[in-house]
């Protein structure tokens, strides 16, 4: 087996080799040798999920654990949300049997809702090596249209619908805010008919509860079924850790 880290160093306890090797005794005391993978292959196909995700730049390093509470003004909500989070992921498997995802909601834009769900999506990679999808609605049927303009296109709509509804972990992000349609709606039925039959969790984010989704009714029905619906506070941390980071660059810049 060869190593697959991106990193130049040798793995200390394979050698490079990509498994090591451990030795059992059976119950007459004969030894039998056993090739296990090195930790380091985890690692390293960890990594490649990661950079495969989509999972936006400035959400790449975020965890469930460095959620702040302390940015909210009802940080008692913010604290339950951040608690539900850790418990999703510490009974992830139980979730996962049932397919059932999260939904992420609040009015205001910038609450953190897209943040805490690609916290999830990096918490599986690294507590399961599962490959994690994250989308954004619009852009979803942006290239899924831009199929349709270009004669010589790369990628044809039955794979980028692929890519999406066979995701074992989907995170779309703002649901609600694209223009509704019956082409938007056959679009979402057709991904949400296969991951509900197919028991995929999906995390979603909206700015509204799934009630006020101006989508067709089956698809807001399948979304209840697939999620459990969770209210953010309705506040714009997003503002609020900007000034703050913009504050202290200012102190290095002597303004």
């Amino acid at each position: 087996m060869m190593n697959n880290s991106t990193s130049d160093s040798v793995c200390p306890i394979c050698n490079g080799k990509g498994f090591v090797i451990t030795w059992q005794k059976d119950e007459r005391g004969n030894l039998t040798e056993y090739a296990r993978r090195c930790q380091c292959q985890d690692k390293a196909e960890q990594l490649k999920l990661k950079g495969t995700s989509g999972i936006p730049a400035e959400y790449e390093k975020c965890t469930v654990r460095s959620f702040d509470i302390s940015l909210y003004k009802d940080a008692e909500t913010a604290k339950k949300i951040k608690h539900a989070a850790g418990e999703y992921i510490n009974h992830f498997q139980q979730f996962r049997e049932q397919g059932k995802g999260l939904y992420f909601y609040s009015r205001a834009k910038g609450s953190g809702k897209t943040r805490l769900a690609c916290s999830l999506g990096n918490a599986v990679i690294a507590t399961n090596t599962m490959r994690v999808s994250y989308i954004k609605t619009i852009e979803l049927l942006s290239m899924i249209k831009d199929t349709y303009n270009k004669k010589d296109a790369e990628i044809t709509e039955k794979e980028v619908l692929d890519s999406i509804k066979k995701a074992p972990f989907l995170i779309v992000d703002d649901i609600g805010t694209e223009k509704t349609s019956e082409w938007v709606n056959s679009i979402f039925l057709e991904i949400l008919d296969y991951r509900i039959s197919h028991l995929l969790v999906t995390i979603f984010t909206s700015n509204v509860p799934q009630s006020d989704l101006k989508l067709d009714e089956r698809i807001v029905d399948r979304i209840i079924k697939m999620s459990i619906e969770i209210h953010f506070p309705e506040e714009n941390i997003r503002r609020k850790k900007a000034n703050t980071e913009c504050s202290e660059l200012l102190k290095i810049l002597g303004i």
